[in-house]
C-alpha cells in the first residue's frame, strides 16, 4: 500500500517597520565616528579665493600631481580654502610644503583637524 503525500509551501511577505529614531541614532553615530577620526595636526593651504570654481580647478591640478594625498575644499566666509595633506607633526608638513611649492608657490602650513588613517567607522 502506497500513500502519496504532498506538501505545499506557503508564500508570504515580511514587513519591517522602522522607528524614525533609529535613523537619528545611526546618523549621530556616523557623525561621532567621523569626528572621532580627527585629531589636531597640519595641512598645507594652497590657496584661498571667493571663486569656488577656481579652487576646484586647482584641486584637480593638485590631484594630478599628487594622487595619493588628500585634498580638501573648505568654506570659511567669505572665502573657499584649498588645503591638502594630513600631517601629524609639523616636520612632515614642512618636508611636503617644500615639494609642493614647485607647483604652488604660495603654499603654507596651517594647523588643522586631520583624518587619522586606517580608522573605519
Amino acid at each position: 500500500m502506497l500513500i502519496a503525500a504532498s506538501s505545499f509551501a506557503q508564500e508570504g511577505h515580511i514587513t519591517v517597520v522602522e522607528d524614525s529614531s533609529i535613523q537619528q541614532v545611526l546618523s549621530m553615530y556616523q557623525t561621532f565616528a567621523k569626528e572621532k577620526r580627527q585629531i589636531n595636526g597640519y595641512r598645507i593651504q594652497l590657496a584661498a579665493n571667493s571663486s569656488r570654481q577656481a579652487l576646484i580647478d586647482m584641486k584637480a591640478k593638485f590631484i594630478q600631481q599628487y594622487p595619493d594625498v588628500g585634498a580638501y575644499l573648505e568654506y570659511s566666509a567669505p572665502q573657499f580654502k584649498l588645503r591638502v595633506g594630513d600631517f601629524r607633526d609639523r616636520s612632515e608638513a614642512e618636508a611636503f610644503v617644500t615639494e609642493v611649492r614647485k607647483f604652488f608657490s604660495y603654499a603654507f602650513i596651517v594647523p588643522d583637524k586631520i583624518l587619522v588613517e586606517g580608522v573605519e567607522w
